[in-house]
């Protein structure tokens, strides 16, 4: 009878110990989604936010180039409609450099037009303003893709440490709670100013899912 009794004080036990972990764990996978999801909102705000600034920073160069501005305007429209992951951000590293090519084009059409003119003062006043202007605004975009850059990093790291916490045993109870989170791959090795490889491979630790 006290065998009995001390079986079942430690069978229960060992009930109330799975309980607690299980509940620990079901906590700690919330609250490392939660992580994702937040460095994701932050993420797509510092998109947007580059997005909505693109459109007057093609307007301001249209005034002063003749030059085919398409490139930049294609790249701004696949960044838009591209899905959050890899594939969008790849479009973003398109966008950069193309607003970086972009952004070359002021400074040597103003120097022809001043180079060809018998009256700067009066005309290349208005030049010189709108060049400031890009200038501005191409600042104002190299901030936001150095944030976009900044946020890819931390978004990717806590969906790698997401997904480490996922694959643990106990984790696989809850697999279909917690969906696995596509990275942003992309824009994490490279810097605003540095162009994409094609030819790089994804990193293999990068998870795929949705």
């Amino acid at each position: 009878m006290l065998w009995f009794i001390l079986g079942a004080c430690a069978l229960a036990v060992v009930v109330i110990l799975a309980l607690v972990m299980t509940f620990l764990r079901f906590n700690q996978l919330s609250m490392a989604r939660s992580l994702c999801d937040e460095a994701k909102r932050q993420l797509i705000i510092a998109l947007r936010a580059r997005h909505a600034l693109v459109p007057s920073y093609i307007g301001t160069l249209q005034q002063i180039t003749t030059s085919d501005l398409g490139p930049v305007e294609l790249a701004l429209a696949s960044a838009e409609r591209a899905p959050f992951g890899p594939r969008g951000a790849a479009a973003e590293s398109a966008l950069t450099r193309a607003v970086d090519d972009a952004a070359q084009i002021p400074s040597s059409v103003g120097d022809r037009a001043v180079a060809g003119d018998s009256t700067p003062v009066m005309q290349t006043s208005p030049r010189e303003e709108l060049d400031t202007t890009v200038e501005l605004l191409h600042g104002q975009l190299t901030v936001l893709t150095d944030r976009i850059v900044s946020g890819a990093r931390i978004y990717n790291t806590n969906v790698e440490r997401y997904h480490r916490q996922r694959e643990l045993l106990l984790s696989r109870l809850f697999q279909n709670v917690f969906k696995a989170r596509e990275p942003f791959s992309r824009m994490e090795a490279q810097s605003p100013s540095e162009p994409a490889n094609p030819s790089e491979p994804p990193s293999p630790s990068d998870p795929a899912g949705s």
